[in-house]
């Protein structure tokens, strides 16, 4: 159960609209809580509508390890910038090190772009440039920094 930011009632985790007050439930990826507003007053990042924030049933929807919870989106990571700035100061995470995509089944998968250190699901190396889909309970590895798909 989670508390509606708006009329402080008891909700059901996975709702999209409060079913006491009727507002809909906006999340901050960053924090994982739900927030009023547009923008999370604890760390300015852009809430997300429920349904984004939940993403597709069976679907994982997070990177957890490290002491971050990163929302899975499409776009390039690594040390040098791109979709997790968090990478910045990992050392071991090569400046372009991989992508992250969603596919048109809405499915979510990842590649190694060529990295030093490669990246890992389930202790096996992925080959660079190809594709992987990502399932919920995966031990995902970048270079040396571990994250469970959630």
């Amino acid at each position: 159960m989670m508390k509606c930011p708006y009329c402080k009632e008891l909700i059901d985790d996975d709702s999209y609209y409060c079913d006491q007050c009727g507002k809909e439930m906006r999340f901050c990826p960053e924090c994982g809580k739900p927030k009023q507003g547009t923008v999370c007053a604890a760390c300015g990042a852009d809430l997300v509508s429920a349904k984004e924030f939940h993403g597709n049933p069976g679907q994982p929807s997070f990177l957890v390890g490290n002491g971050w919870r990163l929302p899975l989106k499409p776009g390039v990571f690594g040390r040098i910038g791109g979709i997790y700035p968090e990478f910045s100061t990992e050392q071991y995470i090569s400046g372009r090190h991989g992508e992250i995509f969603h596919n048109k089944k809405g499915e979510w998968g990842i590649s190694d772009l060529d990295s030093t250190n490669g990246t890992f699901i389930d202790g096996i190396r992925l080959e660079p440039h190809k594709a992987y889909l990502l399932k919920i309970g995966q031990q995902l590895t970048i270079a040396t920094t571990n994250f469970m798909v959630e």
